[in-house]
């Protein structure tokens, strides 16, 4: 009765050991054997046959983020699309450099220097800086009327 409740039990130790059996690759040596030709060899040795690596893929699956959809520019937002577009006909260096202030991580001086190319010009840090103050306060003004 004992013997059969070692076979039915899932974790016993010798469960594990008699299903490991067979993972030490004698199986595929003996195989590669009956197919060299080579009467007489049962069993291939282990430094002749390479290894099989084998990777861990029991990880846990990745937490991909939700796909987010384009909705476009909110009602209560349309007004700042109005603005730029008409500070842009008027002053294209302060739209530059307002844009680019706020949409681009870097320093100032990385900032200055992408909207002097932009603009085909020469456009220091103070000269940048200024521009983005008259810009915004110029959306200010917009926000205003």
């Amino acid at each position: 009765m004992l013997e059969k409740a070692r076979d039915m039990a899932p974790g016993t130790r010798e469960r594990a050991l008699r299903d490991l059996v067979g993972r030490d690759g004698s199986s595929r040596r003996r195989f590669m054997a009956d197919r060299s030709g080579v009467e007489g060899m049962g069993m291939l040795p282990a430094w002749a046959v390479d290894p099989i690596r084998s990777t861990n893929d029991a990880s846990k699956p990745p937490d991909n983020p939700e796909i987010a959809v384009d909705v476009g520019i909110p009602e209560h937002l349309r007004w700042v699309e109005r603005a730029l577009t008409s500070m842009t006909r008027q002053q294209p260096l302060r739209t530059m450099a307002l844009h680019t202030e706020f949409t681009i991580a870097a320093s100032q001086a990385v900032k200055a220097r992408m909207v002097a190319e932009k603009y085909g010009g020469t456009l220091s840090v103070w000269q940048y800086r200024r521009e983005l103050q008259r810009a915004v306060d110029w959306m200010g003004g917009r926000i205003a009327a």
